[in-house]
């Protein structure tokens, strides 16, 4: 062998070498790495694997608190957690019988029922087996190795714990805590909070493993001090559900007003209903006829006229004024003749209720100088109160077209319309030596917006002849101890004209006379039984719930004698 041979030979042969040597080493470091990356770097690669499934997660934020004026809690939400599937997954699943039947067990519901359920959504990714699970079973689903088809869905449920008590002022909220009705849906912008967002890492069976960061904090929502003294509240809801009994009436409706600031202290309504049962939450259920429902005023508005003329010195307290029964064309005025047909002072009318007489008061006053009066408190607009659903009332602004008959019935309430709301509101003007107070149904920290609408010495004269129409006049209005002023109303309701069988029972006072410091207006919708005047079925209502909420309130009683 030549020796270009021999040099040719070892060139190869160490070329073999050396190939067989990377071949050799990158074995082995392929080796070592798929060693080092399934035994060593488990962890890690299991890490990289969950990477995969890191996800936005929302933060659940709070529903603010609704509180009474002494910050007692009138609504709070709750957590709660649901059942959720994912159907497309769970059927899917080779151990499906087996699962459903242990979901079965733990949620005391029937297999059938959740297989039926599951099957009939098969292409839903999301789907409620049961809301609202007791501590227990939230424990126990937690408990069981459940893959990535079923999990726990936290939400807040809000609760009412005065019930049907607060229920139609308070409203309700819907499943995603949203108010729907009343205050709830009012203030629903202010109570709602902002969710927050979190990055998390989730592994295979979509269970969170840690939080990542956090991107946008969550903020609750704004907690509510209303008005309401929840106290006074149940006292009225608790005597307009006797009162509705007693009478038989299709409905009733009350309202305590502070007089000094126009905060509103009581609410209520019967039929009521309970926000907590979700089985009654129908509008109709929820409707606040205090604010909603508008109704002719009666003889409740005869002290308006008064105020009148004795604010524009057509007449004085001690002027007398005919009640003879008269007609204006073919209606007669006065035909009940109340007044005895004598010339008797306003007072007087005020007691008896004589609608001749107010309406002879009327016919002497400039309709200007009415309008102007019931238009300064507030008759035909919404009282400002906010409140969802309420009615403005009517009046026919246009007083150059009264003719006479209206300018007679206006006097005793009928061809107008109000609110209990507005009714109440206006007695305060009288109780607050002519001051309007802004109607409020959120407790008031500094000074409350008010108005001169009459003047004190016109208020004060009227505050006092309407004690005297309950000292001499409606005497079931009276509570023991104090001194009480206030004016019946009843009203034929009219539908397609007026009728003798269908009433509406109003009574509006003011307690106590010596230092007033509550309004309490009762309307009482259609009495089923013999009795159905404002004095017979609405007065007594009145009394339970003023006397009750004086002493509540701390108010001293009159040194008098009952």
């Amino acid at each position: 062998m030549s020796k270009k041979q021999k040099n040719k030979n070892k060139f190869i042969r160490n070329r073999f070498l050396f190939l067989s040597l990377i071949l050799i080493t990158s074995l082995g470091l392929l080796l070592s790495r798929s060693f080092y990356l399934q035994y060593i770097e488990k962890d890690y690669l299991n890490t990289e694997g969950e990477k995969r499934h890191i996800k936005l997660e929302r933060i659940a934020s709070n529903r603010g608190n609704i509180y009474d004026r002494r910050s007692t809690l009138l609504a709070v939400s709750t957590p709660i957690y649901n059942v959720v599937v994912d159907p497309k997954k769970f059927i899917e699943s080779k151990i499906y019988s087996q699962q459903i039947q242990i979901l079965s067990e733990i949620l005391s519901m029937n297999v059938k029922g959740i297989d039926s359920a599951i099957k009939k959504r098969p292409n839903r990714r999301h789907l409620i087996i049961k809301k609202e699970i007791t501590d227990n079973q939230i424990e126990q689903i937690r408990s069981n190795k459940w893959r990535n088809y079923l999990y726990l869905e936290k939400s807040y449920k809000r609760f009412n714990p005065s019930g049907e008590v607060t229920g139609q002022f308070l409203g309700f909220t819907d499943l995603n805590d949203r108010g729907q009705e009343g205050l709830e849906y009012m203030l629903n912008d202010y109570l709602v909070g902002t969710d927050g967002i979190k990055k998390v890492l989730k592994d295979r069976k979509q269970n969170v493993v840690r939080d990542l960061e956090f991107l946008q904090a969550a903020k609750d929502g704004n907690d509510i001090y209303t008005s309401i003294d929840l106290r006074i509240q149940f006292i009225a809801h608790r005597a307009l559900s006797n009162g509705l009994k007693n009478s038989k009436a299709k409905a009733a409706s009350a309202i305590v007003l502070d007089i000094r600031t126009g905060e509103i202290l009581a609410m209520v309504n019967q039929p009521s209903a309970d926000p907590n049962d979700r089985s009654s939450r129908q509008a109709k259920y929820f409707k606040n006829r205090v604010v909603t429902d508008q109704f002719e005023p009666g003889s409740t508005f005869k002290p308006l006229i008064v105020a009148t003329g004795i604010e524009n010195k057509i007449f004085s307290s001690q002027d007398t004024i005919d009640t003879t029964p008269f007609y204006i064309g073919k209606k007669l005025i006065g035909e009940d003749n109340r007044c005895s047909s004598q010339k008797v002072t306003p007072e007087k009318i005020l007691v008896n209720s004589c609608n001749a007489g107010t309406a002879r008061m009327s016919l002497q006053t400039e309709s200007k100088l009415f309008s102007q009066m019931l238009n300064n408190l507030g008759i035909g607009r919404v009282t400002a109160s906010g409140f969802p659903g309420e009615a403005s009332g009517t009046l026919d602004g246009n007083y150059d077209r009264w003719r006479d008959i209206r300018r007679a019935s206006l006097s005793y309430g009928y061809g107008v319309d109000v609110t209990l709301l507005q009714l109440a509101s206006i007695y305060s003007v009288l109780a607050n030596e002519g001051i309007k107070n802004h109607v409020s149904i959120e407790r008031i920290e500094g000074e409350p917006v008010s108005e001169r609408v009459l003047s004190e010495e016109t208020a004060k004269k009227l505050l006092l002849m309407l004690e005297q129409v309950v000292e001499n006049g409606v005497r079931r209005a009276k509570v023991n101890g104090y001194r009480i002023g206030g004016k019946t109303g009843t009203v034929q309701i009219y539908s397609s004209g007026y009728s003798n069988k269908s009433h509406n029972g109003i009574f509006v006072g003011i307690a106590p006379i010596s230092e007033p410091r509550i309004v309490t207006a009762v309307i009482v919708n259609e009495p089923g039984g013999d009795q159905f005047y404002g004095g017979q079925v609405a007065a007594p209502i009145f009394s339970s719930i003023t006397s009750a909420s004086l002493r509540i309130l701390g108010i001293a009683p009159d040194k008098v004698n009952n």
